[in-house]
Order: structure tokens, then C-alpha cells, then sequence
């Protein structure tokens, strides 16, 4: 066992001695996780959210009767979301020389369900399964669905009847797909049985696809869609994309459930009493995992697998997801996401050069599926794809993964290259003027706020972006000339943004003008995606403080995008915990989130919008950071504690250093930190140095 260290810290904290055979008394993580079921026991005969699942590369939504909203109604009942399949290497390259996820299939019944009872929708985030029951005029029905998590292009189902019932499904690939930018695309349709499998072929926008469907259920094909009869038990239904697979349904279910266990157990985990914050947590690691993996074929776009709207990935909005998936220990996504960048510097500064003639990187806006060759060939979309802040979340990436990964030629080979390439971007788009500070200007480009000037000068969004890519470029030895150390001796051109309320207007030009008219609070950026320094300036915490007039519509209630998860964030750096509980409470009355915490929304009232994991992302940060924040190069512990019940954690990861687990009770912390690597911070004002495998228990009070 690893020796553990007694610290005692005079008036600061006192250390408990425990034995060295004593344990930590950690909570069962199963029933924590089963706590974020979702059960429901009343059928709607109205539109209703549907429930996603996937497992980081093939995923889907799943309506009230367990499979998907039949193309016919598609129109009425999708008013919370798309149901259909997805896969994350299931794209074409259309409008804009864009690489766009296309969806794959829909499977649906071909029955009218007019008398249902006894109903019953299980979602086991423990399992990773939807269970779906009900009778039907006299007649039992049960579906049961699952996503691979070994076997990750294969998803199955399983549709259990009386053995007197005699029910269809319809599994169809759309021959028509409206997609993004008011496109109108045709796809040709071909089945055939082949041997024990269904063949599918389908081509659109110039590509071939190929899926499989094995079944023990009758089929026959008409007009591009395959009709199984379903009679009694066990009607299994397996979808492999590309290739065909011996897995039986039996094994799959199993594997499934196996890897899901296991991946909870290791992941890091809060028991909170209250039991909506649990059901967030929970919901929120799971959609996380469904959506996400370490494959490198591709990453997910802002709704995931559920396709809705944007059917490509924005990376500022994964950055957001990076940073949990660091704290949480799913370390082999958050590496993947950084070599799968790095492994495309080459494109990435091709595609700067051609759209803004300079060096470096500008981290794209939208990243393709496909190769950079031809992406957005002449210009892309809009405006929004010349957000020039973007390349400094990309260096925050690469930055904090090479601390928790702890090698040198790791971060050699993938991490360093993305930060000096950003800082080269950054640097490229500087100039001095007779202020004698730097200032940002470059055509085209936009800033982070989507309602602020095209092309102007000075966003604050990307000052923090160049000052956090200059800071880490000196410190990763990536400044052999001395360049970025003078331009932040000199300064960068904040001063020229401070109103006279104390805090920075979003750009020159536009920003006196903006103020309250923001679709994103860009001046909280320094408390939630970019950390400047030691402590919270005094212009951020002004901005902080004026939020709700800063931002549009806010004070209605009412966000746009992930504002609200920014505020949420933002407050627990601050450490005000009757603001975090505000911005907490909005969720709901701004219908930022459905009435039972399953999802977000992408904005305020957009319920076609749901599974929006972007704010996800901010919202469990949050969740961290009020129990665990190191974002000022310190270990803080219950920075902001909003709730007078109890919280345990375990496993917490902490860019300082260490896994900390623990709990909060009746005001009273207990710590247990083990070191992953040789280390030394401040905690509660007090250096704590410790090698690695090192553990320290510890006692103190809120």
C-alpha cells in the first residue's frame, strides 16, 4: 500500500489519522448512477422529449414507443427533437464544399396504437438500455435498445409480443433529406436479402454507403423500405454499418451492459441529495459517453447523435465537454480529441492561409469529417465561421491535456505543436500602435458575442485568447525570440475596452453599442473558458455582477445558446453562491431545460433543440468546480457551495496534481488526495507537496 502522508496545517485545517487499513468510505457508485433512471409510467398522446442513446460513434433518439416517429408525423410529433439513426462516419460533402452527418435510417412501427396501458419507458444509464412496455388493446408489447459499446457500428433491438399479436416495422432510409442551409437532397435506396442479412445501399451527394440489418423477423421490401413482421418473443433486429458481424444479440447486451459498467466505476462520480443537481450530473456523464469516444473517426455535433440542427461539430463547443472529460478521468477521449487535431495541423494551416492570408492556425469554426482538401472551397457559410477568439480554446486543450497525460514526448509530439501554431496565429494578427498597446485586427473576422460587428477591431474574446496562447507558448518554451514575452510586457489592447462601469466592452467600434444587446457574455470568459491569472481581475468580476443587463432578453428570463452555463460556471469561480443559485433556478423558468432535467435546450424555449451537450458541458463544470476549482493555479475545495444538504465525490481530477475524492457533511469537509504525479500547490493557504503515489487525509471545515 502507498504510504500515506499527515499534513498539519496550524489554524488552516486539522489532519485525522486514519490506519493504514482503514479505506475511504466510498458510496455505491451503481445506486448514484441509478438515481439518474429515467422511468416514466403515463403514455402522452402528444408530442413528448424522446430519449437518447448511443455509444460514441452510432447513437439515436428513441420516441414513446421505443423506436422512432414515423416519416408521416414527423411534422407534429418531432417538436422536441429528431428520431433516427446516426453514425459519425455517415457524412456527405454538399453546399459549401461542407461535410455534413446525414441521418441513416428510421425504424418505426406500422401500426396505430389507440389503446395503451399498463405503460412503462425505463432508460438505464447503469446498463446503457431504453426498456419500453405497454399493452395494446389486450396485447403485451416490450422493446428493449442498445448500442454496441464494443462493437460500435452495431445497434440492436429486441420486441417482445403475444405470441397472438401480429404488429410491423418499417425500417427506411429517406429518400429525400433536408439538411442544413435549406438544402434538398435526393438519395437513392437499395434492399436485398443476402444470405441471413438485408443489404442496404444507398448513395447521396456523390457517396456509397452500406449497412447491414440481420433479423429472425419476416421482411419483405417495398418502395426502398424493408416491413418486418413481428409475432411473439424475441424478435431481434441488429443494424451493423459497413461491415456484418457474428455478435449475437445475447453477447452484445452483455458486452453493453459490462462496459458501461465498468466506465462509471471509473469515472469520477458525485452523490449530491439533492435530486435534481444528481439527476443533471448523472444525465449529463451519460449523454457525454453516448456521444463521445476515443476512435478518432470524427467528432460529435452540438445535439450529438439525436441530429438536431447542426449536423457538424463546432470545436469551441467541444472545448467546453474537453475540460470534463479531463476532471472526470475519461482521460482516453480528451488525449484522442488533441492527437486528432494535431494529426491535421497541416490542413488547418492551409485553411487559414486561404480564407484570412495569415500565419498559423485559426481553429475552424466548424470542423469537416473529410479531409481539409476543398472544405469550404471558395468561403465558407457565414460570418460566424471567422470567430477569430477560437484558436486559444484549442491551445487550452492541448495545454491541460499534457499536464494530466505527464509525458514529455506525448506532448512533444501533439500538444506543443497545436500551441505554437495558435500563438503564431495570434501573433500574425497583432499590431503595436501609438497607445503603445497591441491590438487584434484581421478581415474577416467575428468575434465570440454572434451578435456583435463583423470585422472589427479588438474583440475581448480574442485578447483573451492571444494572451492565454502567449502566456502558455513562454511557458511550454515555444518563444525563442522573445516576441510574446514583450507584446505582454507592452500589453495587449484591453485598457482600450474598459467602460466607465469598470468592465470591457465586447470590441472597439460596436461595443458601447452591444452592451445589453449580447447574445454571449464574452466579458465572463476569463471566469469560465480561459484562465488569465492568480485571481479574478476586477473588470470580469464588474461583468459578472452586470450580467443579466449585459446579456439580451436575460433579465426576462431568457438565454441564447449556452449563456446561461457560462453564468453558471462563471459563479462558481466567484464563489457567490446566492447568484449560482439564481442562475440555477432560471434553468427552469426560462424553459432552458425540460421539466424533469433529462436535457438542455440549445436556447431558451427551442424544444426542437434538445440534447444540446454543449451547455451540458458548462453545466457539470460547474458542478466541479463548486465542489473542486484549481482555475487560479490553487486547490480550492467547496469554493461555492450553494446547497445545506450533504455531497460525496470520488475521483475528482485535478490539474494540480492530484484525484480527490471525499464528502461534505453537516459543514464539515474530509478529504482524501492521491497524487498522480510529483507535485506542489497552495490549499487553503498552505503548500502541499507531495510525490507521486503519495495520499494525504484530511479534515477541515466549510
Amino acid at each position: 500500500m502507498k504510504k500515506i502522508i499527515l499534513l498539519l496545517f496550524s489554524f488552516c485545517f486539522s489532519v485525522v489519522v486514519f490506519s493504514k487499513s482503514e479505506k475511504v468510505n466510498y458510496f455505491d457508485v451503481k445506486s448514484v448512477v441509478e438515481a439518474g433512471d429515467i422511468c416514466r409510467t403515463e403514455y402522452i398522446y402528444s408530442p413528448v422529449l424522446p430519449l437518447n442513446q448511443g455509444n460514441g460513434r452510432f447513437g439515436s433518439s428513441f420516441s414513446q414507443l421505443g423506436l422512432h416517429v414515423p416519416p408521416a408525423l414527423s411534422q407534429s410529433d418531432n417538436k422536441y427533437g429528431n428520431t433516427h439513426f446516426m453514425h459519425i462516419e455517415h457524412y456527405g460533402r454538399g453546399k459549401f464544399n461542407a461535410d455534413y452527418l446525414l441521418p441513416l435510417l428510421k425504424i418505426y412501427w406500422n401500426n396505430v396504437f389507440s389503446s395503451i396501458s399498463s405503460y412503462r419507458q425505463h432508460q438505464s444509464f447503469y446498463d446503457g438500455t431504453i426498456e419500453t412496455s405497454f399493452i395494446d388493446n389486450g396485447h403485451s408489447v416490450k422493446v428493449r435498445t442498445w448500442f454496441d459499446a464494443l462493437d460500435k457500428d452495431l445497434s440492436c433491438i429486441s420486441i417482445d409480443t403475444d405470441k397472438n399479436a401480429l404488429y410491423t416495422v418499417v425500417l427506411e432510409p429517406e429518400k429525400i433529406l433536408s439538411l442544413h442551409y435549406g438544402q434538398e437532397v435526393s438519395q437513392s435506396v437499395s434492399i436485398v436479402k443476402e444470405n441471413s442479412n438485408w443489404k442496404f445501399s444507398l448513395s447521396c451527394l456523390g457517396k456509397q454507403f452500406v449497412f447491414f440489418v440481420k433479423t429472425n423477423a419476416k421482411g419483405i421490401v417495398e418502395d426502398g423500405k424493408l416491413f418486418l413482421t413481428i409475432r411473439g418473443k424475441s424478435n431481434n433486429i441488429q443494424i451493423f454499418y459497413k461491415g456484418k458481424s457474428d455478435v449475437s444479440l445475447v453477447q452484445s447486451l452483455q458486452q453493453t451492459k459490462d462496459w458501461w459498467h465498468q466506465q462509471w466505476e471509473k469515472t469520477s462520480c458525485i452523490k449530491f441529495s439533492d435530486p435534481n443537481v444528481q439527476k443533471m450530473w448523472i444525465r449529463s456523464m451519460a449523454l457525454f459517453l453516448a456521444t463521445f469516444n476515443d476512435d478518432k473517426l470524427g467528432l460529435a455535433p452540438p445535439t450529438g447523435f439525436a441530429g438536431n440542427s447542426w449536423p457538424f461539430p463546432f470545436p469551441q463547443d467541444l472545448s467546453y465537454i474537453h475540460s470534463v472529460l479531463l476532471s472526470t478521468g475519461n482521460m482516453d477521449i480528451a488525449k484522442s480529441w488533441i492527437e486528432y487535431f494535431s494529426e491535421r495541423i497541416e490542413g488547418m494551416k492551409a485553411y487559414t492561409k486561404r480564407l484570412l492570408k495569415v500565419d498559423g492556425i485559426l481553429f475552424p469554426w466548424v470542423f469537416p469529417y473529410g479531409p481539409f482538401e476543398g472544405f469550404h472551397d471558395p468561403i465558407p457559410p457565414n460570418k460566424f465561421y471567422y470567430e477569430i477568439h477560437n484558436s486559444g480554446y484549442l491551445a487550452k486543450m492541448a495545454y491541460e491535456t499534457s499536464i494530466y497525460v505527464n509525458n514529455v514526448e506525448w506532448t512533444k509530439k501533439y500538444a506543443l505543436p497545436l500551441i505554437r501554431e495558435a500563438a503564431i496565429f495570434y501573433k500574425s494578427i497583432s499590431y503595436k500602435e501609438s497607445d503603445g498597446l497591441w491590438h487584434l485586427f484581421v478581415e474577416p473576422s467575428m468575434g465570440q458575442d454572434e451578435k456583435g460587428g463583423f470585422n472589427q477591431k479588438d474583440y475581448l474574446c480574442a485578447l483573451y485568447s492571444a494572451k492565454y496562447c502567449f502566456q502558455k507558448a513562454i511557458v511550454c518554451g515555444l518563444d525563442d525570440k522573445g516576441e510574446y514575452k514583450k507584446i505582454l510586457k507592452d500589453g495587449l489592447a484591453f485598457a482600450s475596452l474598459k467602460s466607465e462601469q469598470g468592465f470591457y466592452y465586447s470590441c472597439q467600434g460596436r461595443g458601447v453599442k452591444d452592451f445589453g444587446q449580447q447574445k454571449h457574455p464574452v466579458q465572463l470568459n476569463e471566469l469560465a473558458f480561459l484562465p488569465m491569472g492568480e485571481r479574478v481581475s476586477e473588470e470580469a468580476l464588474n461583468a459578472y455582477n452586470l450580467r443579466y443587463k449585459i446579456t439580451q432578453d436575460a433579465q426576462i428570463p431568457y438565454f441564447y445558446g449556452w449563456t446561461l452555463g457560462e453564468f453558471l460556471l462563471a459563479g462558481s469561480r466567484v464563489g457567490n453562491t446566492d447568484e449560482w443559485l439564481k442562475d440555477w433556478n432560471n434553468m427552469l423558468k426560462s424553459d432552458y431545460i425540460d421539466p424533469n432535467y433529462i436535457q438542455v435546450y440549445e436556447t431558451s424555449k427551442a424544444h426542437n433543440m434538445s440534447y444540446y451537450v454543449t451547455t451540458n458541458g458548462l453545466i457539470v463544470q460547474s458542478l466541479i468546480n463548486n465542489l473542486v476549482c484549481d482555475w487560479y493555479g490553487e486547490l480550492e475545495i467547496a469554493k461555492c457551495y450553494p446547497w445545506l444538504s450533504d455531497v460525496h465525490f470520488k475521483n475528482i481530477h485535478s490539474l494540480m496534481g492530484v484525484s480527490i475524492s471525499g464528502s461534505i457533511v453537516n459543514r464539515e469537509i474530509k478529504l482524501y488526495l492521491h497524487a498522480w504525479k510529483d507535485t506542489s500547490f497552495y490549499l487553503r493557504g498552505k503548500k502541499v507537496t507531495l510525490k507521486k503515489g503519495d495520499k494525504v487525509d484530511m479534515i477541515f471545515n466549510l
